[in-house]
């Protein structure tokens, strides 16, 4: 059986079964296939893999050989652009290398990431393929550059190969040179785990021991020491802060330094060795004004917190918000740190605050770390400390929603009637979280539900701006009133229609929230209005179906009931005038039927009634004649009665009327005699 028919598939071409040919190393029907069709011996798969490069990969070393002889193309490149020799590069095929590059292989060719066969020769711990290489290239080659900017010398330093390092040296490979990072060979020698790293990074310095190479920052400001201790590789970190130029506290980007990097990772035998090889004698701080101290508190490394308490220079400084390494501790819930600090600083602060007013148990109560919070009520912190938004523990707590450290405060005498400066109590807090338990918790200890803020808001008002209607319901069915309106005439359920959630509307309706509440501001919107504004449809068609109005529709109706009421009015009035006038002509055309001193006019005058006189006299017209220094009234037809009122202090007048009236008219002199 011919040995290629166990690389063929069903439908096979004849191309495949050249290249099937070749990774079995069958020489017979390779050449057999290549004779036949000479134009094959280059045919590419479905890779752009020649079947030289079978040969590589299978290393058939004969019968690449044979299709060398036959004319085969040494350079031709497969998908990724990699040619035979690359392939021998990688897999550190001497005799492949060898054969390759008697014929002419080019070592310069870069694959698709640039990469050149010097670059893959460096991933295998033997030199030979490496050094084959550099016999065929001329100065300068040895430094090509990769996509990421690395030469073969950043790749074994990477792949801690000494051996490589010190052949790359010698052929005058540039330690220099940065890489798309801003990393130099030594920085990849020395970030590796193996304590071996430092033979290459001695290579590396033994070349340059320079102050500028020793500190050479990448782009993030990271030296090769920053590296070392971030690995944890002490050996390498003794091997470069042993050399004089090394700046053992130089700052990243972050302002951290290698010391950072240690306690940040729990590294303490390192960080010991930093602290007793810096020369500064000071314990820098990183950007955000945090130590070392800071960074190993957090991360609840106990050892490394000793060994830095231990060390004289180390001090427990607040950072730039005021918060020191015991607060950053209690903040992550880290009680063995805590426990270290407080037997080793006795005059630890424990009710010390940052900027903000907080203390080490509003920061364990924030983070809802129980046992921290326990420690230290056990330590004597102040259960009932203010910061600058008048907050205690307590309130921190309830906002979180953390129910063991909410009962840990009250047992320790947390007291659950204070409010902050918006007037918010620890109620308001947990509602505004949708911490139903915890307004229970609140509840049961006595808490009103019903307690309102400085702008008249209650806690079911926060739960229901926040939809959470497990809240709401525990709220309300612990008396919480859906009715109360905060100072600007909002109820819960304009702030649920506000932000469309129907199922706290339907939640708010079935304890009967009045559903036409209206603002007490200018807009006097309602629920409805909020939800129109919104348009959250769903809300609008619900509070519709159970009688809710806008601000319009209410306008309008008021509108149409005022009018009704005026119209009413009017009609009223004017039938009492009517009457009156009435009941005042009857009243005349009695008096004027029945002889009598006392006529309406005088009545009228004695009873000064002005009102009845305008009446009487709306249609006299007085005429001035000057008839013995007196005045004239001349007085038309007044319901067949003439009537004058006549000022006392005045001559006798003499009144004129016409022939066809009856003129009744009495009057007064100056001496009260009536005429």
């Amino acid at each position: 059986m011919n040995s290629t028919e166990n690389w063929l598939p069903n439908g096979s071409t004849l191309a495949s079964q050249i290249h099937a040919a070749a990774v079995n190393g069958d020489k017979a029907a390779l050449q057999k296939l290549i004779v036949g069709n000479p134009d094959f011996k280059d045919t590419e798969d479905q890779f752009g893999r020649t079947p030289l490069m079978y040969c590589v990969l299978a290393d058939r070393l004969d019968c690449a050989e044979a299709l060398l002889k036959a004319g085969a193309n040494v350079n031709k490149a497969d998908r990724g652009q990699r040619t035979a020799l690359h392939l021998a590069a990688q897999k550190g095929n001497y005799r492949f290398m060898k054969l390759l590059l008697s014929r002419r292989a080019n070592w310069m060719q870069k694959d698709l990431e640039e990469m050149t066969p010097l670059h893959l020769a460096t991933r295998h711990k033997s030199a030979k393929c490496l050094a084959l290489l550099l016999k065929f290239m001329a100065p300068g080659e040895v430094d090509t550059q990769d996509r990421n900017k690395q030469t073969a010398l950043h790749w074994s330093a990477y792949y801690n190969h000494p051996e490589h390092v010190k052949l790359l040296i010698k052929h005058d490979s540039n330690i220099g040179i940065p890489d798309i990072e801003g990393k130099i060979p030594l920085h990849w020698a020395a970030n590796n785990k193996d304590a071996t790293a430092i033979h290459t990074v001695k290579c590396i310095l033994e070349a340059a021991p320079t102050e500028s190479l020793l500190n050479w920052q990448d782009y993030e400001g990271r030296t090769p020491l920053h590296f070392a201790v971030a690995d944890g590789n002490k050996a390498v970190v003794d091997v470069l802060t042993l050399y004089e130029g090394c700046n053992i506290t130089s700052y990243d980007n972050l302002f951290r330094t290698p010391l950072h990097w240690a306690a940040l990772l729990g590294h303490a035998q390192i960080g010991h060795l930093l602290l007793e090889r810096n020369k500064s004698g000071t314990i820098p701080s990183d950007s955000q004004g945090a130590t070392p101290l800071h960074y190993a508190a957090q991360s609840n490394f106990a050892e490394t917190v000793e060994v830095f308490l231990n060390h004289p220079s180390v001090k427990d400084d607040p950072d730039l918000e005021g918060r020191t390494a015991f607060m950053w501790a209690a903040g992550k819930g880290s009680d063995d740190v805590m426990r270290t600090m407080l037997r080793l600083k006795s005059d630890i602060d424990i009710n010390i605050s940052d900027k903000y007013g907080g203390t080490a148990l509003h920061a364990a109560a924030l983070s809802g770390h129980v046992s921290t919070v326990k420690l230290l009520l056990e330590y004597g912190a102040q259960v009932d400390a203010l910061d600058v938004m008048k907050h205690t523990p307590l309130f921190r707590a309830c906002e979180m929603g953390h129910r063991e450290v909410i009962q840990t405060l009250i047992k320790g005498g947390a007291r659950v009637d204070l409010v902050d400066q918006d007037g918010h109590s620890p109620l308001h807090w947990a509602a505004l979280g949708g911490n139903a338990d915890v307004c229970q918790i609140l509840i049961q200890n006595q808490i009103n539900p019903n307690v309102q803020d400085y702008a008249g808001r209650t806690p079911l008002q926060c739960a229901a701006y926040g939809g959470y209607i497990n809240c709401m319901a525990v709220l309300m069915e612990n008396k919480a009133d859906p009715n109360i309106q905060d100072k600007e005439g909002r109820t819960a359920l304009h702030w649920s229609c506000n932000n469309g959630y129907l199922d706290a509307v339907k939640l708010l309706l079935g304890y009967d929230s009045f559903p036409n509440h209206m603002e007490t501001n200018e807009e006097r919107y309602t629920p409805l209005d909020y939800a129109l504004l919104g348009e959250h449809q769903e809300v609008i068609q619900y509070m519709l179906e159970h009688g809710a109005l806008s601000i319009a529709a209410i306008q309008d109706i008021a509108a149409s009931k005022i009018q009704a009421v005026y119209k009413g009015y009017k009609v009223r009035k004017a039938f009492q005038e009517r009457k009156n006038l009435l009941m005042k002509h009857e009243q005349l055309r009695k008096d004027a039927e029945t002889p009598n001193i006392n006529s309406p006019l005088t009545l009228s005058d004695i009873s000064s009634d002005l009102m009845t006189l305008e009446v009487l006299t709306s249609e006299c017209t007085i005429v001035t004649p000057d008839i013995t220094s007196g005045l004239i009234l001349k007085i038309p037809n007044c319901h067949g009665i003439h009537l004058v009122k006549f000022d006392m202090h005045r001559p006798l007048m003499h009144v004129a009327a016409p022939a066809h009236t009856t003129c009744c008219c009495f009057f007064r002199t100056e001496s009260g005699h009536s005429n």
